[in-house]
């Protein structure tokens, strides 16, 4: 059985890595699914593995699984890229403390028990390592974390796909190939032809360009992300900030467009990132080949300027240093869910076509779901209900019916 997967991104990789222990034939294609240089998300992503988050609801309790999936994946494979670190989930004096107070009880109940919270008030930011940042907190929680470091994973999973004869291209799809409702392979950019038993789809925001469905946009959307990339005056310490109170989360939850900074700073790249700028839009796809140009509501000039003045307000120590450095501005799309659970089962109206993103925390989520979806696809079987994580969901809300697949269906060339 000889299976595709789409996407050289986080998931891509975990899949094909989770479909090759099955001893089935996997190529990986790894070029960009849509025509202009847009890099992965995963390349840009903090990175970070709650292992706390083992409680709760049924995601919640995927995401516990996450850190000890990773340190099997080191034991077996290597060095990945699995690295300790410190989280400060931070507010400002501007959010309300009500607001604060129900965010940290909802968080320390999540806990496993002897897990307690360190919480910090506002002269903790004035003295260590965080002291020359200048930062204006009001306040945080401290927490021990997990991350993988970005930039050593991607060569790292490359050599040990390659070690399980996983076969890796830089081909990029252009459409898939479905006749009789069921996917039979993928035409590339290039026009070359992939005929494969079946194919998994983890191109992250291109996916809705790319299925058989109308208003794929709709049912699998994405928003722009960007971060501020520069260099501290002194080494980074292995801290990640990040907002208690994510503006993104409650954005998407809601369905509303816009866009939104949520203040944070992580190590990336031998120095650190700051963001995320978000920018939601609906009815919007990937800007095809005639669009020389990234436009509509979001666009990367506006991104820096408001990157640029939320790092001001928030780090003034670090803000100077960008300025000097003319600190450059990442940006990518990212996938998520409406409701914030995964896409992970078969695509609903064709056979042999499978799905895997739109992950929330998919650093904590992706190592769990990998292998769920393997078992799936090797036994052409479904992905467990009790999960919540059935694409087929987002269209019952809709009272859509899936529509019939057609034999190499274009994907939309622009927005």
């Amino acid at each position: 059985m000889d299976i595709l997967v789409a996407g050289g991104g986080l998931c891509g990789t975990l899949m094909a890595l989770a479909l090759s222990q099955r001893r089935l034939g996997v190529t990986l294609l790894t070029g960009s699914a849509h025509p202009l240089p847009i890099p992965a998300a995963t390349g840009y992503s903090y990175g970070g593995i709650p292992w706390w988050m083992g409680v709760g609801d049924r995601g919640r309790t995927l995401s516990g699984q996450g850190l000890a999936c990773w340190r099997q994946l080191q034991d077996r494979h290597g060095d990945l890229g699995l690295r300790p670190a410190r989280l400060l989930l931070h507010w400002s004096a501007a959010d309300d403390n009500a607001a604060v107070d129900a965010a940290v009880a909802v968080l320390a109940a999540s806990l496993p028990e002897g897990t307690r919270p360190e919480r910090w008030g506002r002269p903790a930011f004035c003295r260590g390592d965080l002291q020359a940042l200048g930062l204006t907190c009001a306040g945080a929680i401290g927490l021990p974390y997990g991350r993988i470091d970005g930039r050593h994973y991607r060569p790292a999973m490359e050599r040990v796909l390659q070690s399980q004869g996983v076969r890796i291209s830089p081909g990029a799809v252009d459409q898939l190939l479905v006749r009789q409702g069921q996917c039979i392979g993928v035409r590339l950019t290039d026009g070359d032809i992939l005929k494969a038993d079946g194919v998994v789809l983890a191109t992250g925001a291109a996916l809705a360009s790319l299925l058989p469905l109308p208003e794929a946009d709709r049912w699998f959307p994405y928003s722009w992300a960007s971060v501020l990339h520069l260099h501290p005056p002194q080494p980074w310490p292995d801290v990640i900030l990040l907002p208690l109170l994510a503006g993104r989360e409650r954005m998407e939850r809601q369905g509303r467009t816009g866009v939104v900074v949520d203040p944070g700073l992580a190590p990336w790249g031998g120095g650190v990132v700051f963001g995320q700028a978000s920018s939601l839009q609906h009815q919007s796809r990937l800007p095809g080949p005639t669009a020389p140009t990234l436009t509509g509501p979001w666009q990367p000039s506006m991104a820096a300027a408001q990157l640029r003045h939320a790092l001001a307000e928030f780090a003034p120590g670090l803000a100077g240093a960008a300025r000097r450095q003319q600190a450059t501005v990442r940006y990518c799309p990212v996938s998520y869910s409406p409701d914030g659970r995964p896409w992970v089962g078969g695509c609903p109206g064709t056979e042999n076509l499978w799905l895997f993103g739109g992950f929330r925390g998919g650093f904590a989520l992706a190592p769990v779901l990998a292998p769920v979806l393997a078992e799936a696809v090797a036994h052409n079987s479904t992905v467990a209900v009790e999960l919540g994580v059935d694409p087929a969901r987002l269209l019952k809300p809709q009272g859509r019916s899936c529509p019939p697949s057609q034999e190499g269906a274009p994907r939309s060339s622009g927005s």
